[in-house]
């Protein structure tokens, strides 16, 4: 740069300035190229855009030329040049006044503008207007403010036209000649295209200042910065500043939490967290802090407190509402890991209205098996607006439910129900006496357990439930103690054996006696029991025997048509058991039986069943050969007889009930009956050979000595 003194043109020490060496250097110096703003820095410039293209502008110099109102010429009528339309903007922004005069547009001039679009009778002027109003707010904030603006739209103009920056397109949007060369040059330099470069410096101004710090840091970077922007700069500057402002205030909660100070490390996050608002980093350290303020602080402090409240897989949540004529909030509900508040997951976001009862939530379906804790953050648009309320860390490890106990023969039976989640029960067993002893382990499924044989006395089983935990590790649920008292019982009968003595009528059942019990030998009504089975409820069964002898022995007289199931039963107090059964069975003669030929080869026999039979053996005799058909009792009722194939002479049918194969039975005797042969037809002559009825024919018929 040449050396300016007073009194004389400043030169630019450039190509073709003074420091080029040409001739008369002053003269013929020209200054450099403008700097280009790197983005409009305007809130709200979007808008603005479509307002103006909405109207017909092509940028913001169009809506700042009202047309003259009627009668006159614009802003006089005073003659101007040729060029009277054209505006200058490398210096300022500056419009043709009166006669050869320049007005600079400033704060003043906008109103005169507003003023005059008012009074044109133009059919855009109420829109217009609404434009003024807006550049002048954006004028009393930045004097220099319309010039970058204006710069900013004539730039993208220019990179945009077809021809691209050339002198004559500048000159057409309105720029003065004297200008016109020297702006297309500055864009043609190197002013982004249309993309998302651009798209993001117009946004700029609308993302700062604001709370929202990381994303106004991730479009600032996006924005080609040139190093002549000093508003660019100064941005930048202030997004630096604020980063290390929240830097500083996360070491410093960092100090206080070290020294012991945790509300004041948490108010310490939260300013951090007021200047990035959208840091999940930061909000992410106020929730731990949060965490960590709630295990230090007990129920006894007086700030409000987050109350958790864990039924199975349910938690429910209560806090209090906000004070009294504070602005309403929302409260989002979140949960995350113990330790890692970074991971956190959203539950609900509640309130927006003024409350004067608690809050609550509740979470029907948590997670198992590993340390979760929950907190309540207060939000105002969408950003935090005080401190979180963060609870305890709770472990969702649900312990079994429904634990029903029930007395077996030797021992006890344990029924329960087990969470969905749960990968294994345990379940250890101790004498409630003998508290200082080790438990012994039970072996158990996953919904119960048969602790046989069992000592009688008194016993403490402990349930624990263990589910998947963090880093393949196991948690384990706090157990239920389920008291239990195991009774003594008697042993089981052995060697139940049965006979039929007297006339058959009759049957002697001999048992082998228990060692502990008594034992005796009753008639069971109902189906087969297994032996072994508890039936000290049944109401069905006989009342106490009588003393065991060395060889017990009953005897047990079987009506006819009847079937007795006779089941050894051992006793010992209140508690019974079954023994090994046998089955008596006295089934009856077959009554009515008839036989009668339905065809020449088949045959039929109906009777009375013989109950209590299932089967019967239908035998029939003729002809040189015997046949039988084992029929049962459900077929015989469907069809009503038992039907066989026969010959044409005479048989001798027997039906006798067959016994159960499982059962002692009194034999029946068979039913017979006969079925005769079919008679042999008379021989039969053609006609004319058939033999005259004489009066010898019939003295041989009735005369036994007649031949």
């Amino acid at each position: 740069m040449a050396q300016w003194r007073p009194g004389q043109r400043a030169a630019w020490d450039g190509p073709g300035g003074a420091g080029d060496g040409g001739e008369d250097g002053g003269a013929a110096a020209r200054p450099p190229l403008p700097d280009l703003p790197c983005f409009p820095a305007m809130h709200g410039y979007t808008k603005l855009r479509e307002d103006l293209a909405a109207l017909k502008f092509r940028h913001v110099a169009d809506a700042l030329r009202p047309p003259p109102a009627p009668g006159r010429t614009a802003f006089g009528a005073t003659p101007r040049p040729a060029d009277d339309d054209a505006f200058r903007v490398l210096d300022g922004l500056w419009f043709r006044g009166r006669g050869t005069r320049w007005v600079r547009v400033d704060e003043e001039y906008v109103r005169q503008v507003r003023a005059g679009w008012q009074a044109g009778g133009d059919p855009r002027a109420d829109g217009a207007v609404a434009l003024a109003d807006t550049l002048e707010a954006y004028a009393r904030h930045d004097p220099m403010g319309l010039r970058r603006l204006l710069l900013w739209q004539l730039a993208c103009l220019l990179r945009d036209a077809d021809t691209g920056p050339t002198e004559k397109a500048a000159q057409d949007l309105g720029v003065h000649p004297d200008e016109a060369g020297y702006l297309a040059a500055a864009v043609a330099l190197g002013f982004p295209e249309d993309g998302p470069a651009r798209e993001t410096a117009e946004r700029l101004g609308d993302l700062w200042p604001d709370r929202r710090l990381r994303r106004a840091e991730k479009a600032a970077a996006q924005v080609p910065d040139t190093g002549r922007d000093h508003v660019l700069a100064r941005l930048l500057d202030e997004v630096r500043a604020q980063r290390a402002a929240v830097h500083q205030l996360l070491d410093r909660a960092a100090r206080l939490e070290a020294g012991g100070s945790v509300r004041a490390a948490v108010k310490a996050r939260f300013e951090a967290v007021r200047r990035a608002g959208d840091d999940p980093a930061v909000e992410a350290g106020l929730l731990g802090a949060a965490a960590r303020a709630a295990d230090v602080l007990d129920a006894s402090d007086p700030g409000p407190h987050l109350d958790v409240v864990v039924e199975k897989r349910t938690v429910r949540l209560t806090w209090p509402p906000p004070r009294p004529g504070v602005e309403p909030v929302t409260f989002r509900v979140v949960r995350f890991p113990d330790g890692t508040p970074a991971d956190l997951t959203e539950l609900a976001v509640l309130g927006g209205e003024q409350a004067s009862v608690p809050l609550r939530h509740s979470e029907e379906d948590a997670p198992v098996g590993r340390a979760v804790r929950y907190a309540v953050v207060p939000l105002r648009q969408d950003m935090v607006a005080g401190v979180p309320l963060a609870s305890e860390a709770v472990v969702i490890a649900p312990d079994v439910t429904g634990v029903s106990v029930s007395l077996v023969p030797d021992g006890v039976r344990l029924r329960w129900r087990a969470d969905p989640a749960c990968a294994e029960v345990q379940v250890e067993r101790r004498a409630q006496e003998a508290t200082n002893v080790w438990a012994d382990p039970v072996e158990c499924e996953r919904d119960g357990l048969r602790d046989v044989p069992l000592a009688a006395g008194s016993y403490l089983y402990e349930i624990r439930c263990a589910y998947p935990g963090p880093e393949g590790g196991t948690v384990w649920s706090e157990g239920v103690q389920v008291p239990v008292r195991a009774e003594e019982w008697p042993d089981q009968v052995e060697d139940l054996v049965g006979r039929l003595v007297g006339d058959g009528d009759r049957v002697a059942l001999t048992w082998r006696p228990p060692q502990q019990g008594l034992s005796t030998v009753v008639s069971w009504p109902s189906g087969p029991v297994r032996p072994g089975t508890d039936v000290s409820r049944r109401t069905d069964r006989t009342a106490p025997p009588p003393p065991a002898a060395p060889e017990p022995s009953v005897e047990v007289a079987v009506p006819e048509r009847s079937r007795v199931r006779m089941t050894a039963l051992s006793t010992l107090g209140d508690r019974a058991l079954t023994g090994p059964a046998v089955v008596v069975e006295r089934p009856g003669t077959v009554r009515d039986l008839t036989a009668h030929r339905i065809s020449v080869d088949r045959a039929a026999v109906r009777f009375e069943w013989p109950e209590p039979a299932v089967l019967v053996l239908v035998a029939w005799e003729g002809g040189g050969r015997r046949e039988e058909r084992r029929v049962a009792r459900s077929r015989f009722l469907a069809e009503g007889h038992v039907a066989f194939p026969v010959t044409a002479d005479a048989y001798r049918v027997t039906v006798a009930a067959v016994p159960r194969p499982d059962a002692l039975a009194v034999p029946a005797d068979a039913a017979s009956a006969h079925l005769p042969a079919v008679p042999v037809p008379p021989r039969l002559l053609p006609p004319g050979q058939q033999p005259a009825y004489t009066w010898r024919y019939r003295w041989r018929r009735w005369w036994p000595f007649g031949r």
